[in-house]
């Protein structure tokens, strides 16, 4: 019988050693484990091993409701585990006697490595995703935008892009109001003033776009108002981003709101490109009546964020304003959730006991990345999305046991092809260093052409269709 260990017994470096990654990016590692150490189910299994779980029996129950975020499974089944030890068998990282596992020197060291690779991304995601970084970052971003949309706005006329310029210089106030509500840990009062601010944005932009209804005026378009409408579309994306995952992780109530305050310049930018491709035909009221549009959907969402954090009260928290964004982390739950039904009814304190006992164990394998974009998830449980999965009518409860509806095992399945599909993708011949720096330098070359003979391909597809539309 194996000695039982601890996983953290495994390495000996130092904290500078892993600031590095020491080793952490050995090539021979990735393509042992096909894929980041972070993001393969062999990781786990071979932690678990080297602790003493070395039967098959033992590393059922041991992993079975393991939950990590990075690794995107739903739970961890008897199957899987019998798959990924044949992976580990056939890349002679463990060794079988009787019904007993263990590892060997290869698959120690391999091991070793990928803990390794593991808390050092865990290190820097750790400095990255901080609340102060959020705030640098999207100062530097707001302030290339500004410059930019008003720059080409004045150039071409059009209104809608110089509102979103003008809004983007109002969001430098929210930006400060931000830094200030972490400095004196006013979160729900940055919070309302964001919001507010997101009233007056789309107030804004709603009296630009009628007066531009009372008075139209032509627009002068050109190639580059599309490239700046495009990079503030996906400079935002990255940013909601960004904000919902350290605002959760944070538990900042400030950062959830600016991210929904952000989610009006993605609606923005998408209006400004359908007033610019109108406008190419001489029809300049469309960008009038989109901004209108947006402007009313803006003020809307403004006033519900508002209702929401208002009637919150003191149970105030980043799950109050509901952001597309997160909705990512809440399906990863209701995927367990569901996964763990599907094996068979069990009362809300058995799930959340399973679940709390995979946070633990996600945690210490994992690090950080197993709860990459939550808070104190050990301590809220899953009750809140067990209440959730019923009122959407994927669970059912009937004398305290909770079960799957049929409409939970349809989503199951299609959680369990899109999750086999990846697997598939880790082992599949196609996937190679070679095949992926071949896409790489594609992708480069492509932007590379797009920079240079981007304005040149523009003005051909807009001259034919104006020789096709007769314009």
């Amino acid at each position: 019988m194996q000695q039982t260990r601890n996983i953290d017994e495994l390495w000996d470096q130092s904290e500078e050693d892993i600031r590095r990654g020491w080793q952490a990016h050995d090539p021979d590692v990735s393509r042992t484990m096909r894929g980041d150490p972070g993001e393969t189910l062999l990781y786990a299994v071979l932690c678990s091993i080297y602790e003493g779980h070395i039967t098959k029996s033992a590393l059922y129950i041991h992993l079975e409701s393991m939950f990590v975020v990075r690794l995107n499974r739903m739970t961890v089944s008897p199957v899987d585990v019998d798959e990924v030890l044949q992976h580990a068998l056939i890349e002679n990282l463990i060794l079988q006697s009787d019904d007993e596992f263990k590892l060997t020197q290869r698959g120690i060291d391999i091991l070793r490595l990928s803990r390794t690779a593991v808390l050092h991304e865990g290190y820097w995601m750790k400095r990255f995703l901080q609340e102060k970084w959020v705030v640098l970052t999207s100062a530097s971003f707001l302030i290339i935008l500004v410059l930019l949309k008003l720059w080409i706005g004045f150039n071409i006329g059009s209104r809608a892009m110089i509102t979103d310029g003008l809004e983007n210089l109002t969001d430098l106030v929210v930006v400060g109001i931000i830094a200030l509500s972490l400095r004196y840990e006013r979160d729900r009062l940055g919070a309302i003033a964001i919001m507010a601010f997101m009233l007056v944005s789309g107030a804004l932009l709603g009296y630009n776009g009628i007066l531009r209804l009372i008075a139209p005026e032509e627009m002068s378009v050109t190639f580059l108002g599309y490239v700046i409408a495009t990079l503030s579309i996906a400079l935002n994306y990255c940013l909601i981003w960004y904000k919902t995952i350290v605002g959760r992780m944070s538990g900042n109530l400030s950062l959830i709101s600016d991210a929904k305050e952000d989610q009006t310049h993605i609606r923005i930018g998408i209006g400004v490109m359908i007033g610019l491709f109108f406008a190419e035909f001489q029809i300049y009221v469309i960008d009038s009546i989109v901004a209108v549009l947006i402007a009313l959907v803006i003020i809307w969402e403004g006033v519900e964020a508002l209702r929401e954090i208002l009637e919150a009260g003191d149970d105030l928290s980043v799950d109050t304003i509901h952001l597309a964004a997160a909705d990512a982390y809440d399906d990863l739950m209701t995927a367990w959730l569901l996964a763990r039904l599907a094996r068979g009814p069990e009362t809300k304190e058995n799930l959340n006991q399973a679940f709390v006992k995979g946070i633990t164990i996600g945690h210490r394998y994992f690090d950080m990345q197993a709860v990459l974009g939550f808070r104190n998830l050990e301590e809220k449980g899953i009750f809140k999305h067990i209440q959730i999965a019923m009122r959407s009518g994927l669970i059912n409860e009937n004398n305290g046991v909770l079960s799957i509806t049929n409409n939970g095992l349809s989503l199951y399945y299609k959680n369990r092809v899109d999750e086999l599909k990846r697997v598939a993708n880790r082992f599949s011949k196609k996937r190679s260093r070679h095949s992926n720096a071949a896409i790489g330098v594609f992708v480069w070359i492509t932007i590379f052409l797009l920079i240079a003979f981007g304005e040149t391909l523009y003005l051909v597809v807009i001259g034919g269709l104006h020789a096709l539309l007769g314009f």
